[in-house]
């Protein structure tokens, strides 16, 4: 039989708490940026993206992003997103199978 330290196991408790935590915020997180990509995607695929992008109109952005006017980077955005929805739904299903 194997004997357990509950202090440890009071440390791994509190660490799964902040964790769990963590996660919560996480999923509200992804629901706020499918909000933003839907958005986004909406305008991707609109004529007015186009017609915007061949206008060459002024966008600043930070550099920690592409422009908008980036075929790649929106439509990498939107694959993006759907390989970490992916995760998430693997890692869900994970955790349910152990139980």
């Amino acid at each position: 039989m194997s004997q357990h330290n509950p202090q440890e196991l009071q440390k791994k408790y509190e660490e799964w708490c902040k964790l769990y935590r963590q996660q919560l915020e996480a999923q509200q997180q992804f629901v706020q940026a499918e909000a933003l990509l839907r958005e986004l995607k909406d305008y991707y695929f609109s004529p007015q993206w186009m017609t915007d992008r061949e206008a060459d109109l002024p966008i600043e952005h930070s550099g920690e992003a592409y422009s908008i006017f980036s075929e790649d980077g929106l439509w990498n955005s939107l694959t993006d997103r759907s390989e970490l929805a992916r995760k998430w739904i693997r890692l869900g299903l994970d955790a349910i199978d152990e139980e």
